[in-house]
């Protein structure tokens, strides 16, 4: 897979999950598509809610400062 880590999403943009901070529910490798994308009300910064239904069937979201994905070529 060629790509950088955390590249700019958009909806619809199919991604594979390599960490996921504190959550055991998307193990790295697990791949997805992207459902939303909010800033983080509680955030200041420009940090991401990136909201993902994955292929194990969890809706955990994203978040753009700790977790760590790829986007897949399609």
């Amino acid at each position: 897979m060629k790509g950088t880590l955390n590249p700019q999403l958009k909806v619809g943009d199919k991604i594979i999950c390599y960490h996921m901070e504190g959550e055991l529910g998307v193990p790295p490798g697990t791949s997805g598509r992207v459902t939303n994308i909010s800033k983080d009300p509680f955030e200041s910064g420009d940090e991401l809610i990136i909201a993902v239904d994955w292929e194990n069937g969890s809706k955990l979201s994203m978040i753009s400062s700790t977790d760590a994905w790829k986007k897949i070529s399609e």
